[in-house]
């Protein structure tokens, strides 16, 4: 028995003919780890034309103006090239390793999943969201005033991811996307780096190279403070009422339902919390409460402020105490990443003890949340690795002398914005706050005099110079740490935050302008 075969023209082979012209007119931005790896290997490039150069060096390590010499060049090759990720991560002699960053991205993720396994957080989030439905202006006025006070304060900048997996189930009940939340973040942290009231990381180390006191321009800096944050939430504001009224204008909208599977709040229903869950919540808080007070810088923001060693000191002549909680505590205010990792993982164990799960679940949980950051944990060791190839490749020293040999004739306005310009571009290369600083303010110091402008004001345009770079460049740990994490391609980032950026830019240059004029 025979049967008539039909054939039909497949719709599926249609849509293969088509998707190759479709291809060629859409681009595909790279991942975050081809991007950063590019950027290495073009300053590995650079390394081979630009002449190797170095500074006169102080006792503290800071260049000396006029001091710029040529020295013999050491082009970087391939091993130099995929050595410099395991160098950023590991660390060398000159430049800090970025492991302790990456393991405390990866703690916190296993705090942040004991917290949702816990079901606390996202029931005190729903609350949240449900009490500022009709106030989320107050809402991201406030988190942009938590963000900026951080960095103005101790220049949060790497722990930026731990603060977006704080805020983005937030932003998503609301109504908003990721990206509210990244600019929340990125936009919050460095708006308060860009105006560095009090950070004795930026403008302490800035100032005491320039032979000045931190304390001069601080009222200008608060001023600064105060005016850019406005702008800030007022923008992320409009950004807000965009997708809030018109959710399919999000960069991000074709992932929406994959955002709130991934970053979820509490179901509707019942919004009450358990009596182990209130204890969650409190051990939750005191660690963000100690976290705070444990970087908070209390003898740079007074001397006299000694309480907190004092009391390490005292500990550890105390028999009892001594034995009981060591010798080698650090004390508030001195704390870093290994200080911080310490405490989260206390917390970790701390909540998982206090839900009284077995010991099997709390390991399972720890490990499950690191594994969810590790592909943002490795992106700080390939920032670093920039920086490893320019200091390497001995290029560092004659950008400079290059923007030394630009700036040493300018009128005073005309000075303060290229010296901007030519800042930003440079702290795109280096946004490390000390090794910028160090790099750069002892000869840049003595150039604002040669043109009649104030130390404080270079001091004042680094902090801006430096703020503006980690909104935008791939070498920013905090912008690369969170696109990654919401699935964000950095081309998409830059396409969002570049307008941002020429209006804070432009309002940085009117800024200055008026200093010079006054």
């Amino acid at each position: 028995m025979s049967e008539t075969v039909v054939i039909e023209p497949e719709p599926e082979a249609a849509q293969t003919l088509d998707e190759p012209e479709k291809d060629k007119k859409k681009f595909k931005m790279p991942n975050t780890y081809v991007i950063l790896f590019g950027v290495i290997c073009l300053i590995a490039v650079l390394t081979w034309f630009v002449p190797g150069g170095a500074y006169d060096l102080t006792e503290d390590g800071d260049a000396i103006a006029g001091t710029y010499h040529t020295v013999a060049s050491n082009p970087q090759g391939l091993w130099d090239v995929f050595m410099a990720p395991i160098t950023g991560m590991l660390g060398s002699g000159a430049i800090s390793g970025a492991i302790s960053i990456s393991l405390t991205i990866l703690l916190f993720g296993s705090f942040l999943e004991m917290m949702d396994r816990t079901g606390a957080l996202k029931t005190a989030i729903k609350r949240i969201t449900t009490k500022h439905a009709e106030n989320m202006h107050l809402l991201i006025a406030i988190l942009v005033v938590i963000m900026a006070f951080f960095g103005t304060l101790e220049g949060a900048y790497e722990e930026g991811i731990v603060y977006f997996l704080m805020f983005v189930p937030v932003m998503l009940a609301l109504g908003l996307d990721t990206v509210t939340a990244i600019l929340i973040v990125v936009l919050g942290t460095q708006i308060g780096c860009l105006s560095s009231v009090v950070n004795p990381f930026s403008v302490g180390i800035a100032s005491g190279i320039g032979g000045i006191s931190a304390g001069e321009g601080m009222i200008v800096r608060l001023v600064l403070f105060a005016v850019s944050t406005a702008l800030v939430i007022f923008i992320i504001c409009r950004y807000a009422d965009k997708v809030k009224a018109h959710p399919e204008k999000s960069v991000q909208f074709f992932r929406r339902q994959q955002d709130l599977l991934e970053f979820p709040a509490a179901a509707e229903g019942d919004l009450s919390l358990s009596p182990r869950q209130k204890r969650a919540l409190v051990v939750f808080c005191l660690t963000w409460v100690v976290l705070i007070v444990g970087l908070v810088p209390w003898t740079s923001l007074n001397p006299d402020w000694t309480f907190f060693e004092q009391f390490t000191a005292w500990v550890g002549v105390t028999p009892v105490l001594r034995e009981l909680l060591g010798c080698d505590m650090v004390p508030f205010g001195s704390w870093y990443f290994p200080e911080i990792s310490m405490l989260v993982m206390v917390a970790t164990l701390a909540i998982g003890l206090v839900m009284r799960y077995d010991a099997d679940t709390i390991i399972d949980t720890l490990i499950a949340g690191a594994a969810g950051l590790v592909s943002t944990a490795f992106v700080v060791p390939l920032a670093r690795g920039i920086q490893v190839v320019m200091d390497n490749g001995q290029i560092t020293p004659s950008i400079l002398n290059a923007c030394e040999s630009t700036l040493s004739a300018l009128p005073p306005i005309a000075f303060v914005i290229v010296a901007l310009v030519l800042y930003t571009l440079i702290a795109c290369l280096i946004p490390s706050s000390t090794g910028l600083a160090a790099a750069t303010m002892g000869i840049m110091a003595s150039l604002s005099q040669f043109a009649g402008v104030e130390v404080y004001i270079m001091v004042i345009i680094y902090c801006m110079a430096l703020g503006l770079a980690k909104m935008i460049t791939p070498c920013s740990i905090v912008v690369m740490t969170c696109t990654s994490a919401a699935h964000m391609s950095y081309g998409d980032w830059v396409k969002k935050v570049l307008p941002i950026f020429g209006v804070l830019f432009a309002f940085c240059c009117v800024f200055l302008c008026v200093l010079v004029i006054l």
